[in-house]
């Protein structure tokens, strides 16, 4: 009896050696900026932190919620429409398991100073920028930047202009306008561009 259940603990304590150690999921680091703005949006997307307790990140992939889908550890993406979007990232290790996170991204609204409106137009002097913005949070904006940046036909950066406004308080609208020596990529059309707004806010008290 005694041999039998040495056997046995014997046989037990091998196959524990054998037995396959348990593999962990990757641990997911992602960054994407901006995750609001206006359209066409440009956003640039990262999970070079990410990392695998027990092996290596195998692939990343990126599917934006537009119908497009990408893969690597750096990416972006121009979204062209303006809605709600969920971006899901999926980390997958060398061995196959996946993580999987996923971020809102906001086309067409840029909190607090939301672009209500904007027009692009040609002028003697190269290309105009017009609209207007609205504070829809609930503290007095003490200087709101309004920026158009300017892309080639082929959508590569030339240039970017700006625009600074002062003292907008909540629901308060402004008009803004900005100019370029660019020129339209077609005739009758426009360089193409994207616009976003940056503020800094009163201290409270003001």
């Amino acid at each position: 009896m005694f041999r039998r259940l040495s056997v046995i603990l014997l046989l037990g304590l091998v196959l524990a050696g054998c037995a396959p150690e348990p593999n962990h999921p990757p641990i997911p680091v992602v960054r994407i900026k901006p995750t609001q703005g206006e359209a066409p949006l440009f956003v640039r997307g990262s999970a070079q932190g990410s990392w695998d307790p027990d092996g290596e990140i195998h692939v990343v992939r990126w599917d934006f919620g537009d119908g497009v889908e990408k893969e690597g550890f750096e990416v972006i993406h121009r979204y062209d429409e303006e809605g709600d979007f969920l971006v899901r990232i999926v980390v997958v290790d060398n061995k196959g398991l996946a993580t999987e996170v996923c971020v809102p991204v906001q086309v067409g609204i840029s909190y607090p100073l939301d672009v209500l409106e904007w027009h692009v137009e040609e002028y003697y002097a190269g290309t105009r920028v017009y609209g207007r913005v609205k504070n829809i949070g609930d503290r007095r904006i003490n200087l709101g930047r309004v920026a158009v940046r300017f892309y080639d036909e082929d959508w590569n950066f030339v240039e970017e202009n700006s625009k600074i406004l002062g003292d907008i308080y909540p629901g308060m609208e402004q008009i803004f306008e900005i100019t370029s020596r660019l020129r339209p990529v077609s005739p009758g059309g426009a360089p193409h561009h994207t616009i976003y707004t940056e503020v800094i806010h009163a201290n409270e008290g003001w």
